[in-house]
């Protein structure tokens, strides 16, 4: 909870700093996905990788000089915490852990010659799935099948049709929001409701072209989601 606090203090006192706001959301959604490893990490065999890369994300918050430096930071945790939660949702199965090596070897190739905005690009294009393949795993009994495809074809589709670095970021950004609403609400369907009232307001609030007010609305609402689905499987773990 001292998270949640922090977030909603540090927005606000951003108030009316769209980078800096974005900069807050961005950086707390890596930081609550890492918790959930934490959380998950019952049986501690993570624990060493968590923790180096939580000191990454760290070293890269005192390093960062500008707003591109805090956002390749902030998707390159998001990316690095969420290939540790896949492979912990799919140990023992080769064909994921297959896949997932598949993704992190595309990340460092582009990674290395990328500039700023595509780096970013680039993790957040990485991250979408990673999430698609552990709510996959969620959907053991495949309720949500059909709903998790459209998000992963309007995923492609948006990539697609997308002319700018920008573009592609805000793309992966919100097929993630859109995929993790369905994360959570198998992670526990008594979340429906809560996970309802965020994407209301990720709605309400994408009545916008401007890239920036949308990375700030697509990092809030992947932090809050994150967060409900973090502290829930806390209390009853």
């Amino acid at each position: 909870m001292q998270l949640w606090r922090d977030y909603l203090e540090q927005y606000a006192e951003s108030e009316g700093d769209v980078h800096k706001q974005i900069i807050v959301g961005s950086y707390h959604a890596a930081e609550v996905f890492a918790a959930l490893s934490m959380t998950l990490n019952r049986e501690g065999r993570y624990r060493d990788l968590i923790d180096q890369r939580v000191g990454y994300f760290r070293e890269g918050k005192r390093r960062a000089r500008d707003f591109e430096d805090c956002l390749i930071n902030a998707t390159f945790s998001l990316y690095n915490n969420l290939n540790t939660l896949s492979h912990q949702f799919t140990e023992g199965h080769p064909d994921a852990a297959k896949l997932i090596g598949e993704i992190d070897d595309q990340v460092r190739i582009r990674a290395q010659a990328a500039g700023q905005v595509e780096r970013s690009a680039a993790a957040l294009q990485a991250v979408f799935p990673l999430l698609s393949l552990m709510t996959l795993v969620l959907d053991q009994e495949q309720a949500m099948t059909s709903a998790i495809r459209q998000v992963e074809q309007r995923f492609a589709a948006g990539a697609g049709v997308a002319s700018t670095n920008w573009e592609h970021l805000v793309n992966a950004l919100y097929r993630a929001v859109e995929m993790m609403q369905l994360f959570a609400v198998l992670s526990d369907d008594g979340l429906r409701d809560q996970v309802n009232q965020i994407a209301s307001h990720f709605q309400e609030e994408d009545h916008t072209s401007d890239v920036h007010l949308k990375l700030r609305n697509g990092f809030c609402r992947l932090f809050e989601l994150g967060h409900l689905v973090t502290t829930h499987l806390d209390e009853l773990l």
